[in-house]
């Protein structure tokens, strides 16, 4: 049985037309893998090494940091264990803030002269007065 003309024409233009789209699909695949490969490798290949970098900068001065922590916690030990075997140190502290009170110096002045914070200088006064009852 042979096809008509007619429909040997629709067959072909419907064919052309399926071409057409197949065509367009694949136009538009390679476009997007093209888009794909097209991604700044070397840029991101650079930021990678740049974060490797920094956070190796960042367990470097970490490390250091407890270290520095470690020495800072030993100073104060030490110092501490020094300090309450010596009551002498506290008392003649205590006994020289309130001989610069008593010869009229302010607070921030004793304060300076003994390198202390005007805080602690102030805690010792407040304590010698109301140890001597003059809240």
């Amino acid at each position: 049985m042979l096809m008509s003309n007619d429909l040997w024409e629709l067959y072909f233009f419907i064919q052309i037309v399926l071409d057409a789209l197949l065509l367009v699909a694949l136009l538009l695949l390679f476009l997007k893998f093209r888009k794909l490969t097209r991604l700044p490798i070397g840029d991101l290949s650079e930021r990678l090494s740049l974060a490797e970098k920094l956070t190796k900068d960042l367990e470097r001065y970490v490390e250091e940091e407890k270290k520095l922590l470690e020495k800072v916690k030993l100073a104060l030990e030490t110092g501490t264990k020094i300090w309450e075997e010596s009551g002498e140190g506290r008392k003649s502290i205590k006994e020289k803030i309130c001989e610069l009170s008593r010869k009229g110096l302010s607070t921030e002045e004793i304060s300076k002269k003994l390198s202390l914070s005007e805080g602690e200088v102030e805690l010792v006064l407040s304590l010698e007065r109301f140890r001597r009852g003059e809240r």
